[in-house]
């Protein structure tokens, strides 16, 4: 995997450069081109338990983890990896948060921990909901739980049985995500629970025939339409 030659004939300011890399294990091919070595460790925890040591070890030692969740699973929710067990130490690294600056959009690994912190405050939410019961909590519980819902079903949800939806290039997951990012961060007047929860029901079907179709398709720009109409239709004003 590794050729000398290829080292021996790079500058040495670019020898300077790749030396940096050295520890993510950049590999010299014979055909003399580079590329990197990803290792990809699993473990399988008894009862699910992410918190019991050898789990625990291999957290501490991988800078990326996919936490696979039973429960998401079983309520059909693909691809079932747990999106706050699981995490990427890689965004916490300047040059990562400049690359995607650059190639993505200004602020997105920001955006990124937003919806997460959506999500947890949507599972926080339904947790209290459980408890004490639909009209034991005020009606933000239930927009809390619901914006989470619309992340969850939208962007971290996939149909890899759907041609179009099995595959989402970054510009349609950047439009997606701000769309759904910027709902989350408006004030809406649900009169009780039940209203609450019908509005985004209605959102998130929009949304998920919006992922069904081609991208800037008409069908497309018509679902974009009208969940743009439904949110200024009910946002507070």
């Amino acid at each position: 995997m590794y050729r000398k030659n290829a080292w021996e004939n790079l500058a040495e300011d670019e020898k300077e450069q790749l030396s940096a890399f050295a520890k993510d294990y950049m590999a010299f091919l014979n055909n003399g081109k580079t590329g990197a070595v990803t290792f990809i460790g699993t473990v399988s925890p008894a009862g699910g338990n992410l918190k019991e040591p050898v789990t625990e070890s291999t957290k501490k030692a991988a800078r990326c983890f996919y936490a696979l969740s039973q429960g998401r699973a079983d309520s059909k929710r693909y691809p079932a990896i747990d999106p706050l067990e699981s995490y990427s130490k890689y965004l916490e690294y300047p040059e990562i948060r400049e690359y995607l600056d650059a190639h993505i959009g200004k602020g997105w690994v920001d955006n990124v921990y937003a919806g997460k912190t959506l999500v947890q405050r949507g599972k926080e939410a339904n947790d209290q909901i459980n408890i004490l019961g639909d009209d034991g909590v005020p009606v933000e519980y239930h927009e809390r739980f619901w914006k989470s819902e619309l992340i969850d079903f939208v962007i971290l949800q996939q149909d890899a049985f759907d041609e179009i939806d099995a595959n989402c290039p970054i510009e349609r997951q950047k439009m997606m995500y701000g769309m759904v990012l910027d709902i989350c961060r408006k004030n809406f007047d649900f009169q009780d629970f039940e209203t609450c929860s019908q509005y985004f029901k209605g959102l998130i079907n929009l949304f998920r025939q919006m992922n069904y179709s081609e991208w800037k398709s008409e069908k497309f720009e018509d679902y974009r339409r009208q969940i743009e109409k439904t949110v200024s239709e009910k946002e507070s004003k």
